[in-house]
């Protein structure tokens, strides 16, 4: 029959495959009439040697036998090595066809029957060992395998003697799990074969005749080696045994030549995931084993062979063998260490603590780690080595440790570093390798925060006094990175202490077998941390310009914390209660007003916040309502979170009774400038509402708490001519402000009224007066179009004996006026046929039913025109009349009621009347024509509110002071006003006689004839009572004449 080995390949290939199982194949049934009569034979012997130990039994097996020594034993003996030998060599044949790759995948076993017969085999021999004496199934097999690794075996065909044993082995062991009826007993340990493992890894580790080992081959026999630990029971001597191999090469990259990187030695891109890759590697999640580099593995063995005494409690391995790890370190070897060597170091006591003790793993590497000269060092490996530390700290995390000393070193190790980032000067790129430093720093603690579960294990001191010089000198982008973990912090470190205290209340003394006195000052040192060292500089860059918007989230944590976590009365530090940081986040005019938005964005919304906040600060209304009014001012364009504000700012109490008192409606489309425009004219409203004066007072008070100090707001936007938006916002709340809330912002009797100081900033600034400066277009534009609201705010006011406002309007007039014309392009807007400012504020004159105020606010307003822009001096026409024309035209076009024209008439008259009659030029002739046409036709329609013995006092002064001078002339005037108003002008008619003939009597000689040519002219346009009085004055001439 022969042996098992010795059946051909093909026809045992075809016994085992799935059709030959299915149909019975004369190569199927062979092959197992083979092994069934092997093991019958075994049974046969097993019988006859225990029923009959001396019935004599003869058979030839030397041919079968490995060695000659075997065949000295029982007969039973030598059948049953031979059959191991046979099923060997069975398999041998298997691992010759299968590659590298494929060895943990593929079975010695060619079927299952095959596998029965090793499980049979196993029963046997130890079954034989335990009652017989004879040599158990492990030293049976050992046997044989040494003999397989010994060079000079011929009779056994393997290509690799070592990687078969071992493939063989990590499938053999697992069988151990079946019992004697081939059922799966799936038990926890098995019997273990150590001695044979040692020696493969003496065999796999030889490097006589070699530099270093196959890194391939390593790997695929680490995970059978590996395989093997998790059945068997720990033996550290195999681990010692693969360190020293490895404690020579940790400079090694332990890459497969020809392959990709993977697998590579290298570092993580943070501590976490340094520490997670480490902690995955602990816990053997069997998923990443392809993808790790041999060393990996070994790390991987270490932490199972370590990993279930220390889980007990015990670390009696770790004991035997830490001193063979420590002991491979001193200064030389610590400085001879790579970046990559000082990777697989670090990586190596990561695993350590992992597993063992973390306190003695943890201050062993940090005391080698001192061996290093970090001065003289490269940042790569100083990178390596921070990041390193950190994922320790991750490990004391998880073993809930105190890192209490490795947190102290790295704190100082930062604070050196910050120091030398916030030297003035520093060159680029080591400011560039610094800042990669820092940011490790920042990032980890953040990360260590996060994954903690109480930071009771001395987190606080990482908050090292080096952040105090590391702030002031970032970047915005550096910035983020510190403030995303001063957030986590200050979030964390909120929830955790309120817990403690709401468990200590309840009579909790411990959490997570952590004292809770501990526990809670364990806060007040991390709070005590932030306030020194992060709070001075949060509460100082929020005044510059453009501070990050994390900014307002960190010191809204801040108020959380001072709210949560009161200092104590002896504390050393300056008091900072949650009130007095809210006062200055919130109201105060130097934050930034982005801060300020986001900031109360934090806070409104907490309830028992405000409810604490109004108990400690009755006002807080108020000063939550101007922080509002200044970000509207100050936060121009689109902005989600001053939406936001607006939203809440107006539930306040304050807002609602002043918008419900006054009936104000605020849509959801409102933008926050539309409503603080209508906010604005609701206080002006309810301002005038008011009867006492005490009332009006208080309320005042109130409002000028609200609006602040706008010029202070508008400032860097004055200061720089922009940006234009934030111009036009400014200049339109604040002229809201002047015309609806005029009599709150200016009282005369006080010198510090807001009044003033806005007039002369915004509307009539010192450049304007010097004709040398001009103005910046954009301000001349924003002045241009926001004019009228100011102008409006003064017309509320005693205009005629106020000094300021006459002097105010008078300036306005006197620099504004010829400034912009009647009709132009805006400065601002782009439009095309944009209105004069002053016509804008004479607007609601325009309207049907305009009220008395702004009626005689416009004749005012005319009066000042006239007396600057319409006198006739020395008979030289005014400089730039015919546009002061043309804007008195425009008025009285747009004006819809003729009572309106008719009131302005009389302040007009006059003057008009000069052009009418000294002036020759055509275009100023037209438009005098049609202002008087204007003013006639009014007052004809409304003689009630112009009468006709109003004008005619006029137009008698106007005769005698133009008569003598101009004679015939001065009824040119007369004549066109004839034509318009005949019976107004009818009624002069005994004026005109007497002031004729008054003419002629001091001229002494007699009729005028010229005079009185120009006389009977108008006399003939005045109907029936001209000429009556035209035949009244020819009869006297005929009786002078016949006398």
């Amino acid at each position: 029959m022969g042996q098992l080995g010795g059946i051909h390949e093909s026809t045992v290939s075809s016994a085992v495959s799935r059709q030959a199982v299915k149909s019975s194949t004369p190569a199927h049934s062979f092959f197992h009439v083979v092994l069934d009569i092997y093991w019958s034979a075994v049974e046969i012997l097993y019988i006859l040697q225990t029923k009959w130990p001396d019935l004599p039994v003869h058979m030839d097996l030397s041919s079968f036998l490995p060695s000659e020594d075997i065949g000295d034993r029982d007969l039973l003996t030598q059948l049953l090595t031979a059959l191991l030998w046979d099923l060997l060599s069975l398999a041998a044949k298997t691992f010759n066809k299968v590659t590298l790759q494929e060895c943990p995948r593929v079975s010695p076993f060619p079927c299952t029957c095959v596998r029965e017969v090793w499980i049979m085999l196993i029963h046997m021999l130890d079954h034989r060992s335990q009652h017989m004496q004879s040599d158990s199934f492990w030293c049976t097999l050992y046997n044989i395998l040494c003999l397989v690794l010994q060079e000079n075996t011929t009779d056994f065909s393997c290509k690799d003697p070592v990687g078969f044993c071992w493939w063989l082995l990590s499938h053999v062991a697992p069988l151990y799990q079946y019992d004697q009826y081939g059922q799966f007993a799936d038990q926890q340990q098995v019997k273990s074969n150590w001695l044979l493992v040692q020696d493969l890894i003496k065999k796999t580790l030889d490097t006589k005749d070699q530099t270093r080992v196959d890194e391939s081959r390593l790997r695929c026999q680490l995970k059978l080696c590996l395989s093997l630990s998790h059945l068997w029971e720990p033996n550290t001597q195999a681990v010692v045994l693969v360190w020293e191999y490895y404690s020579k090469r940790l400079n090694d990259l332990f890459q497969v030549p020809g392959l990709t990187l993977q697998g590579l030695a290298s570092v993580s891109k943070t501590a976490l995931s340094w520490y997670e890759k480490c902690k995955e590697r602990c816990n053997d999640h069997t998923q990443s084993r392809d993808q790790e580099n041999s060393f990996q593995l070994f790390l991987r063995l270490l932490a199972v062979q370590l990993r279930h005494p220390a889980a007990s409690g015990e670390l009696q391995g770790w004991k035997q063998i830490k001193g063979r790890f420590y002991s491979k370190f001193h200064q030389k070897r610590m400085q001879e260490l790579t970046a990559i060597g000082l990777s697989n170091f670090i990586t190596l006591f990561l695993t350590l603590a992992l597993v063992a003790d973390v306190s003695d793993v943890a201050g062993k590497m940090q005391d080698l780690l001192d061996l290093l000269n970090h001065g003289l060092m490269d940042y790569q490996r100083r990178t390596i080595i921070w990041k390193g530390v950190f994922a320790l700290m991750q490990v004391h995390e998880h073993r809930q440790v105190d890192m209490g000393h490795l947190a102290d070193r790295m704190a100082k190790s930062f604070n050196r570093t910050c120091s030398e980032f916030s030297q003035k000067g520093l060159d680029p790129s080591l400011r560039h390798q610094l800042w990669a430093l820092l940011s490790i720093y920042v990032e980890s603690t953040q990360d260590l925060c996060e994954n903690s579960k109480l930071l009771h294990l001395s987190q606080a001191k990482l908050l090292a006094p080096g952040f105090s010089q590391l702030l002031p000198v970032c970047r915005e982008n550096e910035l983020r990175t510190v403030f995303n973990l001063i957030q986590t912090l200050l979030a964390k470190h909120r929830s955790l202490y309120k817990r403690a205290l709401r468990q200590q209340e309840e009579g909790v003394q411990q959490i997570q077998s952590t004292n809770i006195a501990v526990l809670l000052q364990q806060y007040r040192d991390t709070a005590d941390a932030l306030w020194s060292h992060i709070f001075p500089y949060v509460r100082k860059h929020s005044t510059t310009l453009t501070p990050p918007p994390t900014l307002a989230d960190v010191a809204a944590g801040f108020t959380f914390l001072a709210l949560d976590l009161p200092s104590p009365p002896d504390f050393a530090r300056q008091q900072q209660t949650f009130s007095n940081i809210f006062q200055y986040f919130g109201p105060e005019d130097s934050v930034c007003a982005s801060i300020s938005c986001r900031y109360l964005c934090h806070l409104i919304p907490n309830q028992s916040f405000m409810d604490q906040l109004s108990a400690e600060c009755p006002a807080y209304q108020s000063g939550i309502v101007h922080a509002w009014f200044r970000c509207v001012m100050q936060t121009y364009g689109h902005n989600d979170q001053m939406q936001e504000l607006t939203r809440l700012v107006l539930r306040l109490p304050e807002m609602e009774i002043i918008l419900h008192s006054q009936h104000v409606t605020i849509e959801a489309s409102d933008s926050p400038e539309t409503v603080a425009v209508k906010f604005i004219k609701a206080i002006g409203r309810h301002f005038n509402s008011l009867q006492s004066l005490q009332e009006k007072t208080e309320f005042r008070d109130q409002v000028l708490v609200y609006f602040g100090n706008v010029l202070r707001y508008m400032g860097p936007y004055l200061k720089n001519s922009g940006p234009a938006e934030a111009l036009r916002v400014g200049y339109h709340m604040v002229g809201c402000m002047v015309k609806h809330c005029t009599k709150i912002l200016y009282v005369q009797s006080n010198p510090r009224s807001l009044l003033p100081s806005l007039m002369d900033r915004l509307v009539l600034p010192r450049a304007v007066f010097n004709p040398e400066k001009t103005l910046h277009p954009a301000v001349m534009g924003v002045i241009r179009d926001h004019l009228h609201l100011f102008v409006q705010g003064l017309s509320k006011l005693s205009y005629k004996r106020d000094p300021f406002v006459q002097k105010a309007l008078r300036d306005i007039l006197q620099q504004f006026f010829h400034r912009f014309s009647v009709k132009s392009g805006s400065f601002t807007a782009g439009q095309p046929q944009a209105n004069h400012p002053l016509l804008l504020a004479l607007s609601e004159t325009m309207s049907n039913s305009p009220s008395t105020e702004a009626s005689l606010f416009r004749v005012h307003l005319l009066e000042g025109i006239r007396d600057l822009y319409m006198t006739l001096r020395s008979g030289s026409l005014p400089n730039r009349v015919a546009e002061t024309f043309s804007f008195i035209l425009e008025l009285f076009r747009r004006t819809q009621t003729a009572g309106q024209i008719a009131r302005n008439t009389p302040v007009l008259l006059a003057t008009v009347l000069e052009y009418q009659l000294l002036c020759d030029m055509p275009a100023i002739k037209k438009q005098v024509s049609e202002m008087l046409q204007f003013m006639m036709e009014s007052c004809q329609q409304c003689p009630d509110v112009t009468p006709r013995n109003v004008l005619l006092p006029i137009l008698r002064d106007f005769l005698a002071r133009n008569l003598r001078i101009h004679q015939s002339r001065t009824f040119r005037p007369f004549e066109t006003l004839a034509l318009l108003y005949k019976d107004l002008i009818a009624d002069l008619i005994p004026v005109f006689t007497n002031a004729v003939l008054e003419v002629e009597k001091k001229r002494g000689v007699g009729a005028d004839t010229q005079l009185r040519q120009a006389y009977t002219s108008l006399l003939n346009q005045l109907g029936q009572k001209g000429q009556e009085q035209l035949d009244v004055l020819n009869t006297e001439q005929h009786d002078q004449i016949m006398g």
